[in-house]
């Protein structure tokens, strides 16, 4: 994410972190009001937003940083982390909500539809904004938490205003706490995705959608590359991906494997994403193999002796 872009998402973010607070205290005072366990819930799920849209602006202010002696590969991994945070976050809420739901179906309340319908849309117009304005980052890990997080704050508004209509032709409160716990599965579903994909990244996982094999095979076929071998492919970030190997070339110049290392790099920026490699040589006769992980440990030395 260039510089402007980081300005641009901040700017979006701080002015959805206000209408989400306005918007929590008015779910909450209206959900007391009218008795109604869904407007609570979404109150809930709402004020997630809350950690999630500051957690994403401290990400958006570190990720900008450049790197220094002691970070070397920057703060890009600030973003991925405040994403699994705010996942976590959220499961912690969807529980609290299915226990509230279980405890509102065993003691029914009545609920005030009118309320619950008005604050509904309401709702719904500032987290559709809210999801529309943050959908040009969603490509960023951390901005792709905050915008699904938004996304299904909507959908659950769209479910607040269906049940408020069906509550007051129904005249059935067991509708109110279904609500709750579809909007607990909503949440669940998103951090989950959110906390599988974040974790990859915190491990080093291979990147989603990218094959070891294709791209050991795509180094291979560059011509003077006889072998590659000890492949390493991780994510530094939502969107930068950094590649180790040890290519092996028939004897030669050095200059013939700086043109190699050239093409290696552009195959690997064209046709993987990814930008930052690096590249040990080696030189044997020509093998045609591949080989992924790392290579046989040496023998021990005999005699003690190195």
């Amino acid at each position: 994410m260039h510089l402007s872009e980081h300005r641009s998402a901040g700017a979006v973010v701080r002015v959805a972190l206000g209408a989400t607070l306005a918007l929590v205290l008015t779910e909450f005072v209206a959900g007391y009001l009218a008795h109604s366990l869904a407007l609570i819930s979404d109150a809930w799920h709402n004020l997630t937003d809350i950690p999630s849209l500051v957690l994403a602006g401290i990400a958006i202010y570190f990720e900008r940083r450049p790197p220094d002696e002691r970070r070397t590969f920057g703060y890009q991994r600030a973003g991925v982390l405040a994403a699994f945070v705010n996942a976590v976050l959220l499961m912690a809420v969807a529980l609290f909500i299915c226990y509230e739901g279980y405890e509102r179906i065993m003691h029914p309340v009545h609920v005030a539809t009118r309320t619950m319908l008005i604050v509904g849309v309401i709702a719904f117009v500032i987290n559709g904004g809210i999801s529309l304005a943050l959908a040009h980052g969603r490509q960023d890990l951390n901005l792709r938490a905050v915008f699904i997080h938004n996304l299904g704050d909507a959908f659950s508004n769209v479910a607040l205003v269906i049940g408020a209509i069906l509550i007051q032709y129904t005249g059935q409160p067991f509708i109110d706490p279904l609500l709750a716990f579809l909007i607990a599965g909503m949440i669940i579903w998103t951090a989950f995705g959110i906390i599988t994909d974040s974790g990859n990244i915190l491990l080093e996982s291979l990147p989603r959608g990218m094959s070891l094999e294709k791209v050991a095979r795509a180094i291979l076929s560059i011509p003077g590359v006889h072998e590659v071998h000890d492949v390493h492919i991780w994510s530094l970030g939502s969107k930068t991906h950094a590649l180790s190997c040890h290519v092996q070339v028939a004897d030669g110049l050095v200059s013939e494997t700086e043109s190699v290392t050239y093409q290696i790099r552009e195959v690997l920026a064209h046709d993987f994403g990814i930008s930052h490699t690096t590249i040990q040589f080696g030189h044997l006769p020509e093998t045609g193999k591949v080989r992924l992980y790392m290579p046989a440990p040496l023998p021990p030395p005999e005699n003690g002796k190195p």
